[in-house]
């Protein structure tokens, strides 16, 4: 049955591997194609109406001229208008979902989604990723045994629409059509609910006695646990103990540099896939097309129309510079605009990224646009620290679990520096070795941190403050963000986070 099913998928597939092709070999018709898709499908809109969708869809060039740049807040008008139940505002279809995001930083956020934007964003990036798999292993057999599901949760209804309401991934999962259930673990209600230490457990004990699992995913540091977990119930040395057939892991949410070499000990077979993917609640945008390349193929052929801004315009509040994906080049920092099938128009996310490539046009995510610190001059960015991180944990033996970072500031007494704080798996023998080692990667890595370095002229070297095994684990508890789209802010332009952190630990601040 099961080897049917695979040859009826691989020939499904074909469909979403052509589509593939086309990034590589006309990448601007499929970003033409998804504006003007977007135009047509909303021109009689409210939004559409005050914005003239009728002349933008002759003249789509204009389109960056005739629409704002907007964020959230800015939406927020048009988006109470339908949480209130009112139709055709930002989209022509009625909404079916209520998706929910709240990150570490600011409240819930709520984005009304029909069936049809689930399908033409989401569900289509997964199939665009599974395309790449395929691309890379012709044999891999995706539906070979079952498939691990672990989701966010669906929260009840929203109170005025009346629509399931929750997390993108919990939406994702519910929208699985019924006949492709069975080839998955656990069922929907465990995948969605909402106690998520409960959730996880039950999907441990689960998981430790089905024989076989193929694909696995979601965001490493609320994986490792489950597996650790697992691997108590279940005994052996690794994941392959448990799982023979497991062939791929796709991961996003967070930089997997620092965890690679633990999966690698999990999963340790030559062949295994470690595919990177870029989603979040407002779109599906990239996945790793190539094993040898830690960079992701931008998805063209989504729903998402993409804008790029530079990030020094961007921290200016300078929008007219934007461009199109004809006018980006390598090197360069940029925030993403994205308008989307799902009513989003000139919406900033809030990830920098760079393009390592043109043709293809493949991107790899700097951090975030509230994840720096210039507290000295410095503009030190996330994917700077991480890399940092990692060379020093590379040099002494050392594997992170978790950090956070923020600015001491400079006061009558001298220089100021940066304070970390660190949850180690595996702490270094030498704590002050590594501190010079990190300090030393960080000069390497950034020039203005270099110079504000010298002779301790506005910075000198690190703090680092040592937290417990699952500390920040039971942080994130604390606040009420249990659950894989919740991170910890890794680097922050205040100390309102590290005072929070450190009151915690029971240390002066």
């Amino acid at each position: 049955m099961l080897k049917v099913v695979n040859s009826i998928f691989r020939t499904y597939i074909g469909r979403y591997g052509r589509e593939l092709q086309m990034h590589y070999d006309a990448p601007w018709a499929l970003q033409k194609e998804v504006l003007e898709g977007i135009l047509k499908a909303n021109r009689s809109t409210a939004f559409g109406r005050e914005h003239d969708f009728y002349e933008l869809i002759k003249h789509p060039e204009q389109f960056a001229l005739r629409v704002p740049v907007r964020t959230y807040e800015q939406h927020l008008p048009y988006l109470q208008r339908m949480l209130d139940g009112e139709t055709r505002v930002l989209t022509h279809e009625k909404a079916d979902y209520v998706s929910t995001t709240s990150g570490t930083t600011g409240a819930t956020k709520y984005l009304p989604l029909s069936h049809n934007a689930i399908r033409d964003i989401h569900l289509k990036g997964s199939w665009m990723s599974l395309a790449c798999l395929y691309a890379k292993d012709p044999e891999v057999q995706v539906f070979g045994s079952k498939n691990l599901l672990i989701g966010g949760s669906l929260k009840g209804l929203h109170p005025t629409m009346g629509l399931p309401q929750g997390d993108i991934s919990a939406v994702i999962i519910n929208s699985i059509p019924r006949i492709m259930r069975g080839f998955y673990i656990p069922d929907i209600d465990l995948a969605t609910a909402v106690n998520y230490e409960e959730k996880i457990e039950k999907i441990a004990q689960l998981a430790a006695h089905e024989p076989g699992i193929t694909v696995l995913g979601g965001v490493p540091t609320w994986n490792l646990p489950l597996y650790r977990r697992i691997l108590e119930i279940h005994g052996g040395d690794n994941m392959l103990d448990v799982w023979p057939e497991a062939r791929v892991f796709k991961h996003g949410g967070v930089n997997f540099a620092p965890y690679r070499a633990q999966f690698e000990e999990l999963f340790p077979r030559e062949d295994f896939i470690f595919q990177e993917i870029y989603n979040a609640t407002e779109g599906f945008f990239g996945v790793q097309d190539k094993d040898d390349l830690r960079t992701m193929l931008l998805l063209l052929n989504a729903g998402v129309y993409y804008e790029f801004v530079r990030w020094e315009d961007y921290q200016q509040g300078e929008f007219g510079g934007a461009v199109s994906l004809e006018g980006v080049t390598t090197n360069e920092t940029y925030v993403m605009l994205i308008t989307t099938v799902a009513g989003l128009y000139r919406y900033p996310m809030g990830d920098l990224l760079q393009f390592t490539e043109t043709d293809p046009y493949r991107i790899k995510i700097l951090g975030r646009t509230q994840e720096f610190i210039n507290a000295f001059g410095e503009d030190l960015l996330r994917s700077e620290a991480e890399g940092a991180l990692q060379s020093a944990c590379v040099q002494t033996g050392a594997v992170v679990q978790e950090f956070t970072v923020a600015p001491v500031y400079i006061n009558l007494a001298g220089s100021g520096c940066h304070h970390w704080v660190i949850e180690f798996q595996h702490p270094p023998q030498d704590l002050n070795l590594f501190g010079r080692v990190l300090d030393e990667a960080l000069i390497e890595a950034n020039y203005n941190y270099a110079a504000k370095r010298s002779n301790d002229f506005a910075i000198r070297q690190q703090e680092i403050t040592l937290a417990p095994k699952g500390f920040f684990r039971e942080w994130l508890k604390s606040r009420g963000k249990m659950g894989g789209q919740h991170k910890v802010t890794r680097l922050a332009n205040h100390r309102r986070y590290l005072e929070e952190v450190l009151g915690r630990l029971g240390q002066e601040c």
